[in-house]
């Protein structure tokens, strides 16, 4: 393995993985495949994307994350985070940088600094539902409403729920998805945070407020740990606030 002052040099076998720590704006990734791989990657910068169905004709991303604006740079809790974000190249298809939480989650330390900056926000604000968008919205949403006295409700893909649901359609790069949440579950006039791991077009938000607004609730704010701000995603949620910690 060898590197140069503007590109990076991984000899991988399988998937191809960029630690955070190690790739910055600007360099390009050199992907040098083992004698045991099929055939050889294209040498290029990979599009940094977060979600699957993200277009891939959007500009490229940085891939180094930064505190975000609404956040104090200063906090040694942000950098640790940031830092704990891995990036994996060409998954789940070529051309993706995916933007990996898993390795967020096996840091004890990075995880509670997570949870306790959302805590630390929202646990004056009357918060009476966190909403976690399926599935990684799940891990993050519920600690929170658990840690400010709120109840957690689940948003999930067509069909997860048992109950009677409520729906509500929104637009993917080709077609439509459908997100559902249990009748009953939240009362007009309730306070509602919606989390997510992260916003990139803000299709997933934005057909979350809807949902609940739908029924009678005020959603207060969106929160995410990750945003990639050129995707431009919170301008699809109108004049809901977003707070996000890494960017």
């Amino acid at each position: 393995m060898a590197t140069t002052p503007n590109s990076l040099v991984l000899e991988i076998s399988g998937v191809k993985i960029v630690p955070q720590s190690n790739y910055h704006s600007g360099n390009s990734v050199k992907v040098k495949l083992l004698p045991n791989t099929k055939s050889p990657i294209a040498r290029r910068t990979p599009t940094i994307y977060g979600r699957t169905n993200t277009p891939r004709g959007l500009q490229q991303i940085k891939s180094s994350h930064m505190a975000a604006q609404n956040v104090d740079s200063t906090d040694d809790r942000i950098s640790r985070i940031s830092s704990s974000i891995r990036v994996i190249a060409d998954f789940p298809k070529p051309g993706i940088l995916f933007q990996d939480i898993t390795t967020l989650l096996l840091d004890p330390k990075a995880f509670k600094d997570t949870i306790d900056l959302f805590v630390e926000r929202y646990k004056e604000q009357n918060i009476n539902v966190v909403a976690g968008i399926e599935a990684r919205g799940f891990i993050f949403g519920a600690p929170i409403a658990l840690a400010i006295g709120a109840k957690f409700v689940p948003l999930r893909k067509p069909k997860k729920l048992p109950g009677e649901v409520i729906s509500e359609e929104y637009s993917l790069e080709y077609g439509t998805d459908i997100m559902e949440m249990h009748v009953g579950a939240v009362q007009a006039g309730e306070r509602a945070l919606v989390v997510d791991d992260l916003i990139a077009t803000g299709g997933t938000l934005s057909a979350a407020i809807r949902l609940l607004e739908r029924v009678g609730v005020d959603v207060v704010e969106c929160a995410c740990v990750i945003e990639l701000p050129e995707l431009k995603g919170r301008n699809l949620l109108g004049d809901k606030p977003l707070f996000v910690l890494v960017s």
